[in-house]
Formats: C-alpha cells, sequence, structure tokens
C-alpha cells in the first residue's frame, strides 16, 4: 500500500517541533493568524483542495467504495452514518466535508484504499497503486504530499 500525509502545510515552513502557526479546523473560521482573518470562502477553498485531492486519489487507484470504520459522533439523535456504512465513491466527498468540519469523526477504509483524518487538519490517504496525477494535482491546488503511514491504523500499528 502506498500512504500518504496529505495537507495545506509547507514542510519547508515547519516550525520547531514539527508544528505550524495556522488555522487548524473550521471551528477557526473569524480568527487571526498572522493578521489575516481566516474566513470562511478561505477555509471552504482549502477544504474543497483536500476533497478533489482525496477523490483523484480513489479515482486513480480504482478504489469504488471505502466503509465508515471507529465513528465517534457525539452528539445525541440519529447518526449520520452506521459504522460499517459502504459508501461509494461518489459519496465520499459528503463525509469528508462532515468530518473536515469536525461533525464526527471516522476512518474511510477498503480493500484498495483508505482515508484517514488526523488532528491539527492532517489527511492520510493509502491506495493500492502509485498515483502521480493525484499528487500532480495536490501540488496544483496548493497542497503538500508526503510519504507517511498513517497513524490511525485500527490495528494501532
Amino acid at each position: 500500500m502506498f500512504e500518504y500525509r496529505v495537507t495545506k502545510y509547507d514542510p519547508a515552513v515547519r516550525l520547531s517541533g514539527g508544528t505550524y502557526n495556522e488555522w487548524t479546523s473550521f471551528s477557526d473560521v473569524g480568527a487571526t493568524f498572522d493578521g489575516t482573518v481566516l474566513t470562511r470562502a478561505t477555509y471552504e477553498k482549502v477544504e474543497t483542495a483536500y476533497i478533489s485531492v482525496a477523490m483523484a486519489f480513489l479515482r486513480e487507484a480504482n478504489v469504488g467504495s471505502l466503509a465508515v470504520r471507529g465513528l465517534e459522533y457525539r452528539k445525541k439523535g440519529k447518526r449520520p452514518y452506521p459504522e460499517g456504512a459502504c459508501l461509494t465513491v461518489m459519496d465520499v466527498g459528503t463525509i469528508m466535508t462532515e468530518v473536515l468540519r469536525e461533525e464526527f469523526w471516522c476512518r474511510l477504509e477498503g480493500d484498495r484504499g483508505f482515508i484517514h483524518f488526523g488532528w491539527d487538519y492532517y489527511m492520510y490517504i493509502g491506495v493500492a497503486s502509485a498515483c502521480p496525477e493525484a499528487q500532480e494535482l495536490a501540488m496544483k491546488v496548493g497542497l503538500f504530499v508526503e510519504e507517511m503511514r498513517s497513524p490511525y491504523h485500527a490495528d494501532g500499528e
């Protein structure tokens, strides 16, 4: 499996300790970072880039569906997706929006690939084949792709 960390963070400007002085979640909309207010439009542009790149990896690797795993939903009431729900790739974009906006958390996993989300707007993608076109798209939309194993595998390894 080819595994990557995909982020909006430029590895060349990491602070000591591996951190960044940038916004890290949907809840930061309206806050100021380095003198600039994070607007909803700016946030949505980055969110759209994440979803587009993830979908490109899935398409290029011929991933047809992913299942909801490790669902964590803190609100009361009906859960949007049951644990184990099988989603077509078409449905993955919607669930990614909800996870990126911290409405709930889950891993999206299948035989040929996965998408995991971490703290501070980190996304991990695993696919069964190399995806140079998806990596090129990431660069074009301002995201950075680094080879890295997801720390969110269910096996904990």
